[in-house]
């Protein structure tokens, strides 16, 4: 692939590597990705999309390669984080909390203060993502309401950059596409949004352009960059 520097305003990822022991789970990857737009990652299962967003979100260690967003290092953590909302794959909400307990906790947890906790409830209260559903426990919550809150905790802070693992996995036809409303909104306010899926065909309705993940024999994987 061609060299790609650090490019203002945008995410850039050059060389991007990550091991296993001997097993090469990313190999040499690199892409641009401007502001206002959604990139899709997919590829079979254990390909490394999820591995491919944690190293982004800072939950796991690169072995090689750079990664700037809008001029900041992936290196500079406290600066990156406060710039990154994260939804990894799987659920991590409280069963034994409401929906309503569940957002407090989490911006509580992000350091709002009271007040602003208070102002984040009042527009959740209006949120049609959430709004009709905010007292119920999360273990009565579908599949799709689960994964509604699930992006609404990930969008705490309003972070530039929006990280999401199989954010529709489990989820109705109705939350998708509250959902899909969401990110298209986030996407016409500037945000950069890298989304995950195993369902190529809700990656080619929501994305401006997709990066898929292909597993070759030698188990290291490439990136090659779809229309």
């Amino acid at each position: 692939m061609t060299s790609i520097g650090m490019t203002k305003n945008m995410l850039t990822v050059r060389g991007l590597s990550k091991r296993w022991a001997a097993h090469h789970v990313l190999s040499n990857v690199s892409f641009l990705q401007p502001a206002g737009s959604i990139l899709g990652i997919s590829g079979d299962n254990g390909a490394g999309k999820s591995t491919l967003l944690k190293i982004l979100a800072t939950v796991l260690p690169r072995d090689e390669g750079e990664v700037f967003f809008s001029g900041i290092s992936l290196d500079d953590r406290s600066k990156w984080r406060s710039l990154t909302g994260y939804v990894p794959q799987e659920l991590a909400l409280d069963e034994r909390l409401r929906v309503r307990e569940t957002l407090s906790f989490w911006s509580a947890a992000r350091g709002f203060s009271k007040e602003e906790r208070k102002q984040f409830l009042e527009v959740a209260s209006q949120d049609p993502l959430i709004s009709d559903f905010l007292d119920k426990p999360i273990r009565e919550c579908s599949g799709g309401m689960a994964r509604r809150v699930s992006l609404i905790v990930g969008l705490l802070g309003d972070p530039m950059l929006i990280l999401l693992d199989e954010p529709f996995a489990g989820a109705d036809r109705h939350s998708r596409t509250l959902m899909m409303e969401r990110l298209d909104l986030l996407r016409a306010r500037g945000r950069t949004i890298l989304v995950s899926s195993h369902e190529d065909g809700v990656l080619e309705s929501l994305c401006d352009s997709i990066l898929r993940i292909e597993l070759h024999e030698s188990q290291s994987e490439a990136l090659k960059v779809l229309p």
